[in-house]
């Protein structure tokens, strides 16, 4: 089992508590959101607990479903989402790539610092993988980014 990043509780914290909120603010039950998420009722139950370790995919989906961005999911304030978004994984690796070359980091020394294998990150950056937040948090702290920023346009 891989160490969790250090702010990865408080990210579920924050995931869980916008979750609860935008559901009951929409007054979504469960089973309705997750029908419409395309993700288990089971699943979004331990998310709104707050303690299980999930993939962007499934954040990006429960985003979509509420109408909010997917960065701003995982922040403070949950921000709507606009017309003809550009998908998640995109955003992601452009931002990733962007800032590992501003602070000159090669996709190695980036996976030395954050313990995120040069594999798992290049699959990133080409879009080829749905990381786990887990993951995305030990890249953010590495970058030094939060994850709200490393998730919005």
């Amino acid at each position: 089992m891989s160490e969790q990043a250090p702010e990865t509780p408080l990210l579920l914290a924050q995931l869980a508590a916008n979750l609860r909120a935008l559901r009951a603010k929409g007054n979504w039950t469960s089973s309705a959101l997750a029908e419409q998420a395309h993700i288990s009722r089971r699943m979004l139950q331990l998310l709104e607990q707050g303690g299980v370790n999930v993939s962007l995919g499934a954040v990006d989906k429960l985003a979509r479903a509420l109408g909010v961005t997917t960065g701003s999911l995982l922040g403070k304030r949950p921000q709507a989402r606009q017309d003809g978004a550009v998908l998640i994984e995109q955003v992601l690796a452009t931002n990733l790539v962007s800032a590992r070359k501003r602070l000159n980091l090669t996709q190695e020394t980036l996976a030395q610092q954050s313990g995120v294998s040069r594999a798992v990150i290049a699959h990133i950056e080409r879009q080829a993988r749905n990381p786990s937040l887990h993951t995305l948090a030990r890249l953010a702290a590495s970058l030094d980014l939060s994850l709200e920023a490393l998730l919005s346009k």
